[in-house]
């Protein structure tokens, strides 16, 4: 027979439910990347595509560190990643143990991040913590880049505005962004609400910490090795339609894609900004929530470049709004496909060439999930001004 569970254990396992379930998916994948551990150096890519396990956390620590040099990011070594990705890059390869030590601090580092991410979302009210930490995703992305820190940086970066804190929302903003670029979907929406009246000073102290963050973590690099330190963005302009929707149509030119995925972005910021400030005051929070979301994904849909753990940012997109469940689901097992034909099959176009008509139609239905997700951001917004007329009456 049965023990009826206490109330209060009942609490404390759905309080601690979303973590343990993250956990696991982050463990999961993790041991399925370690056996890459066993193919160092030059063998490792094409047995990863291979066999199923790809990740760049050994692709490119092997690159720099697995003949035990250290050479010092951006003074030394040229990385396609901002500073403060390059620099969770390089740190592991200081501690003793070879890419084995490596791979373990950073799937750690990886899994904090996760957890803090998870912890953000259950502090925001109206956010759902399970859009992050009960996706499959995780299995796949959670290890395969560094995402899930400028994700934690995003949201702690949502939390600290909600707070009222602009000073501490700018800096983990910067930071965010001196991880990936994909944090400053935070900042249309929160300048927009910053710019509410009485709280321009709270504007002033946003912009200046977000500048002071930026300059204290980029200028060294900038000043000491710009050549290095530019790479990053010399490296992203001239790239080409790479997994990404553009190459379904006819643009082919790095410059005119770089016009078309920044017009896509600006018109999200707009739309973003705009909704912020008509927004109930009653519903201004969740309002900067929805718009952050809206330019998260739509970036992540529209950027010209797509790598399949770009996902995971969709999923905090979500996670912000609290989108439905069956686009969880939808987007959770195209996630999953995404993985065997980016990784698996493109890596093989030369032998696997019949299997680009199927990637271009997987192409297709995840920027259509993408879209109905910001469609869903766009009524949601819509309605966060209809409070403000509700709350005049």
């Amino acid at each position: 027979m049965p023990v009826p569970m206490a109330p209060g254990m009942k609490e404390g396992l759905r309080r601690v439910a979303p973590y343990l379930v993250a956990a696991a998916w982050l463990s999961l994948g993790a041991a399925n990347l370690s056996r890459g551990l066993a193919h160092p150096g030059v063998a490792y890519r094409p047995w990863a595509f291979r066999c199923h396990s790809y990740s760049d956390l050994l692709a490119l620590s092997g690159d720099r560190y697995l003949g035990g040099g250290r050479p010092l990011p951006y003074l030394e070594d040229r990385i396609e990643y901002p500073v403060l990705l390059g620099l969770t890059l390089y740190l592991p390869a200081l501690a003793p143990g070879g890419q084995g030590a490596h791979f373990t601090l950073s799937v750690l580092f990886l899994g904090l991040s996760l957890l803090a991410a998870v912890a953000l979302l259950r502090r925001l009210p109206g956010a759902s913590p399970w859009w992050l930490a009960g996706t499959p995703a995780l299995a796949y992305y959670g290890a395969l880049n560094w995402d899930l820190l400028p994700i934690a940086l995003l949201l702690a970066a949502v939390w600290q505005g909600e707070r009222r804190h602009p000073g501490r929302a700018g800096a983990l903003s910067a930071l965010g962004v001196s991880a990936k670029l994909f944090p400053a979907a935070f900042l249309p929406a929160a300048a927009a609400e910053l710019l509410g009246p009485g709280r321009r000073r709270e504007l002033f102290r946003f912009a200046l910490s977000f500048a002071a963050a930026v300059a204290v973590v980029n200028l060294p690099f900038a000043l000491l090795a710009p050549a290095n330190w530019s790479f990053f963005f010399r490296y992203n302009a001239l790239r080409a339609a790479e997994n990404s929707v553009w190459e379904l149509t006819l643009l082919r030119d790095p410059r005119v894609l770089n016009a078309a995925t920044a017009a896509c972005l600006a018109a999200a910021a707009a739309a973003a900004a705009v909704a912020v400030r008509r927004a109930s005051p009653l519903a201004s929070a969740r309002a900067v929530r929805l718009g952050t979301a809206l330019v998260l994904v739509t970036w992540v849909a529209t950027n010209k470049v797509y790598s399949p753990q770009y996902a995971l940012y969709a999923f905090a997109a979500g996670a912000l709004a609290a989108a439905p469940g069956w686009l969880f689901w939808a987007l959770s097992a195209v996630s999953a496909v995404d993985y065997h034909l980016a990784f698996e099959v493109r890596s093989g176009r030369g032998l696997f060439t019949f299997f680009d008509a199927t990637y271009d139609l997987e192409e297709a239905v995840r920027t259509a999930l993408y879209a109905a997700l910001a469609l869903f951001l766009l009524r949601a917004l819509r309605r966060t001004r209809a409070a403000c007329a509700e709350a005049t009456q």
